[in-house]
């Protein structure tokens, strides 16, 4: 392993180890692109997910999304990124679907502001109504 990761060239016949360096070097390009987003915004609205909430299902089972089934599992993709990047993102309520199940937004900082992340979501809060319980299903 240590042999392989010091080569300036990839091996003809790439091994798992090769993968992984592989899958390193994207995740570092992807967190230095980010922090150079970062540079220049203090954070990022984005969905939580696909969809808004739905009612409780078996999981697996397919998320049906502006008419075509999606699958479960790609749900928290929308996070995903930030989850290996190491960019603190936290979920905050805005308001309620047409069903009145909650509609969620994600708000993702530049890395070790967490603090600051939290203060901008207190400070958005009374724009986004709060939390309001959704219906029983």
């Amino acid at each position: 392993m240590m042999l392989e990761a010091a080569q300036p060239e990839s091996p003809e016949n790439p091994t798992p180890v090769s993968h992984w360096f592989e899958a390193l070097a994207r995740r570092d390009r992807s967190i230095l692109a980010w922090d150079r987003f970062f540079e220049n915004h203090d954070a990022l609205l984005c969905p939580v997910a696909m969809t808004s909430a739905f009612p409780h299902c078996e999981p697996g089972t397919p998320i049906t999304v502006d008419g075509k089934e999606q699958s479960y599992w790609m749900l928290p993709a929308y996070g995903a990124v930030f989850n290996y990047s190491g960019h603190p993102a936290l979920s905050i309520p805005c308001g309620q679907g047409s069903e009145g199940l909650p509609i969620g937004l994600q708000l993702v900082g530049k890395r070790w502001s967490e603090s600051q992340l939290l203060g901008i979501a207190r400070a958005i809060e009374p724009l986004t109504g709060g939390f309001r319980r959704p219906p029983a299903y």
